[in-house]
């Protein structure tokens, strides 16, 4: 299953990533916190557009490496610069694939 979904893992691809959600600084915009296997969080001030209300964040695959991934999202990230270098095997274990799609 995970070869499957690594498969899946296409540079330019959307995915959405299970995240906490909490208003923002301004009603356009929501923040969101992500934690990465216990050890690293992705925060910041990202559009209300990009998050969903029950908690998901959408990010683009900017670049698939090896056992690494980086992730692209839209927004002012606090935690980290963006492009946010993940693990493969986190991403294919905690993104919600039914909204993985390819962008043309």
């Amino acid at each position: 299953m995970l070869k499957q979904k690594n498969a899946s893992l296409k540079e330019g691809g959307t995915v959405w990533i299970p995240c906490e959600v909490k208003e923002g600084m301004f009603p356009t915009e929501r923040y969101i916190h992500v934690e990465v296997l216990g050890e690293k969080a992705i925060t910041g001030f990202i559009p209300r557009e990009a998050v969903k209300e029950e908690g998901q964040v959408r990010a683009v695959i900017a670049q698939v490496v090896k056992n690494s991934t980086a992730l692209l999202f839209r927004g002012e990230l606090l935690s980290a610069t963006n492009q946010v270098m993940v693990p493969t095997s986190w991403l294919a274990s905690e993104t919600i694939w039914e909204h993985l799609c390819a962008t043309p």
